[in-house]
C-alpha cells in the first residue's frame, strides 16, 4: 500500500494504542499459568491488535502439540521470547519467520542454549523475496537449569525470554549480565509481569555493577483475575510528536507509572519547547517553536525514528547518540532514518553510533520508502506536519505489524490521507 498525505496540522483526543510490549509478555505468562492449571478461564481475552501480536498468539497455541511448528512471522520479540520458553517445554520446536527475521541474530541466546541441553540445526538459505514464511531453525533437547552469561546491550529480549523460561525448570538457574543493560525498561516491563503471575526473581549486582538475576525452579505461573493491557508509550510518541510539531493532541490511557522507558518522549518534548499538559487521565502536547536536544537512546531505541522527525524541525542542530543497535531491527533503523528524511529534505548525517540533525523551519516533502518497517512509516507520517508539499509513503502498509489503525487514526485527527 502506498499513501499520499497532504500536509497539515493534527489536532483532537485519541486513546492511546495498546502497549504490543507488554501483550507479548503477558500472554506468554498467561499460556504458562493455563499448561500448569493454574489459568483464569473466565478473564476476558487479549484483542490481536497486530501482527506481531498475533504472531505469538499463533505460536503459543502450538504449544498444545507434542513437535510445535512456532510461526513468529517477522516479530523478533516473538521468536527471541519463544525460544527459551518453548524448549523449557518441548524435546524438539522448529522456528519460522517471514521478512528479514530469518536472517535477524539470536546469537549469543543460541550458544547459552546450546550450554544447556539444546542443539539448534540452522537453515541458512539465501533471502528471498516477499513475505514467504521460512524455516529459522529446528531445536531439539530441552532446556536444562544452571548459571547462564548474556550480554546486556545487545538484546534485551534474549534476557527476557530466559527470564521467563528458567522458572519453569526443574533446578534454580542465575542469569548473570556481562555488561550494563541497556534498553533496561523492556527488562522491568518483564519483571513486572512475571510478579503479576507469582513468578519470584531475585536481582543482585556484581562487583562491576551489572545484574545478576536468580530465578528459583519449580515455579507456578498464577494468571490474576483481571486482564488489563498497558497502553503502549512507544507508538503514542507519534502522535505526541505531531502535536509538537504545530498540533494540539490529547492522548488518554497512558500510565507515567508504567516501566515503559519510552514515556521519556514527554521529557523530551518538555525539553524541547512543546507545551505539555498532565491530566488525571491524559496527556495533551501542543506546539511551539522547537528547541535542538543531545539524546542518549541507549535506553530508547524505538524512539529514534520520530526523535529524529522531530529534530529535523527544530531550531538549531540535534545529536542521536548510542543507537548501534538499531541496525539491527526490522531495518538498518539509522540507515533508513537518514534515507526517508534525506528524501524530504532534512539536513541529517548518519554518524555510525548515532545521527546529527540541523532542524529547518519546513522540510520540502516528497516520495519516502517504508523499508519494510513499521516505525519508519510512521515516522514519516510525522514528519509530514512540517513539510511544505506532500509525502508519499511507499509500502505504508508495514504499520500493520504494530499499528494497523494507524491511518485511520491519522485521519480522524484531521490528516489528509490518500491511498495512491
Amino acid at each position: 500500500m502506498n499513501v499520499k498525505i497532504t500536509p497539515g496540522k493534527l489536532t483532537g483526543t485519541l486513546q492511546a494504542p495498546l502497549s504490543k510490549s507488554h501483550a507479548h509478555r503477558f500472554l506468554i505468562a498467561q499460556k504458562l499459568a493455563r499448561l500448569q492449571g493454574n489459568g483464569n478461564e473466565s478473564a476476558s481475552d487479549v484483542p490481536s491488535f497486530s501482527q506481531d501480536i498475533e504472531a505469538t498468539k499463533n505460536c503459543l497455541v502450538q504449544l498444545d502439540k507434542k513437535k510445535p511448528f512456532l510461526d513468529c512471522w517477522e516479530s523478533g520479540s516473538t521468536l527471541r521470547f519463544m525460544l527459551p520458553v518453548a524448549m523449557a517445554l518441548k524435546k524438539e520446536a522448529v522456528f519460522l519467520g517471514t521478512g528479514q527475521l530469518p536472517y535477524r541474530p539470536i546469537s549469543p541466546l543460541k550458544e547459552e542454549m546450546e550450554l544447556h541441553g539444546c542443539s539448534f540445526t540452522m537453515k541458512n538459505s539465501p533471502p528471498k523475496a516477499g513475505n514467504r514464511h521460512m524455516e529459522i531453525c529446528t531445536v531439539r533437547g530441552r532446556l536444562t537449569s544452571g548459571s547462564y552469561r548474556l550480554a546486556g546491550n545487545i538484546s534485551s529480549q534474549f534476557i527476557t525470554g530466559l527470564l521467563m523460561a528458567l522458572p519453569l525448570l526443574d533446578g534454580d538457574s542465575k542469569l548473570e549480565l556481562t555488561t550494563a543493560l541497556e534498553s533496561a525498561g523492556y527488562v522491568d516491563l518483564t519483571l513486572d509481569v512475571l510478579r503479576d503471575f507469582g513468578i519470584k526473581v531475585n536481582i543482585e549486582t556484581s562487583p562491576q555493577g551489572f545484574y545478576i538475576y536468580e530465578i528459583p525452579g519449580n515455579q507456578q505461573y498464577i494468571e490474576p483475575a483481571r486482564t488489563t493491557i498497558q497502553c503502549d508509550w512507544s507508538n503514542a510518541a507519534f502522535w505526541l510528536a505531531c502535536g509538537a510539531l504545530g498540533g494540539d493532541i490529547t492522548l488518554t490511557g497512558l500510565e507515567l507509572s508504567s516501566s515503559q522507558r519510552d514515556k521519556q518522549i514527554v521529557h523530551i518534548l518538555e525539553e524541547m519547547g512543546a507545551h505539555i499538559t498532565i491530566g488525571d487521565i491524559s496527556i495533551r502536547c501542543h506546539g511551539a517553536s522547537l528547541l535542538p536536544a543531545e539524546v542518549d537512546v541507549s535506553q530508547i531505541p524505538d524512539l529514534v525514528p520520530v526523535l529524529a522527525a522531530i529534530m529535523s524541525l527544530a531550531d538549531g542542530t540535534s545529536m542521536i547518540s548510542n543507537a548501534e543497535r538499531l541496525r539491527l531491527k526490522e531495518s538498518d533503523r539509522l540507515r533508513t532514518v537518514f534515507d526517508f528524511l534525506s528524501r524530504l529534505g532534512a539536513d541529517i548525517t548518519d554518524g555510525g553510533s548515532g545521527l546529527s540533525i540541523t532542524g529547518q523551519p519546513s522540510l520540502s516533502g516528497g516520495t519516502v520508502y517504508g523499508h519494510n518497517d513499521h516505525r519508519i512509516v510512521m515516522a514519516a507520517a510525522v514528519a509530514s506536519c512540517g513539510c511544505n508539499a506532500p509525502v508519499i509513503i511507499r509500502g505504508a502498509d508495514a504499520v500493520a505489524k504494530s499499528y494497523p489503525e494507524f491511518f485511520d487514526d491519522f485521519t480522524a485527527l484531521g490528516g489528509n490521507v490518500q491511498e495512491v
